[in-house]
């Protein structure tokens, strides 16, 4: 029975792990076609860098997190990101 919980978790983590690299390729693809078509930043950009301005940087990052589906440590380095560019 623990052979078949840790066969079928492998599997798991296999398919997570492919995925994984499978969304990096087609994250990786997207920046480059937005850099050809002149797309920058997304509209969510200019409300994380308004909350900057007055100060909110929890509230941005609870922003950029409800917007684009991102963890706390991905949040806090979008908006970090977007900090630095200004």
């Amino acid at each position: 029975m623990d052979y078949i919980i840790l066969f079928i978790l492998s599997i798991i983590l296999l398919s997570m792990s492919t995925t994984e690299r499978r969304l990096k390729k087609i994250e990786y693809k997207l920046d480059r076609i937005s850099e050809q078509v002149g797309v920058t930043g997304l509209p969510v950009d200019d409300e994380i860098r308004e909350l900057l301005k007055k100060g909110q940087r929890v509230e941005a990052v609870k922003l950029a997190r409800d917007e684009l589906g991102l963890s706390l440590v991905e949040g806090k380095k979008y908006v970090d990101r977007l900090r630095e560019e200004d």
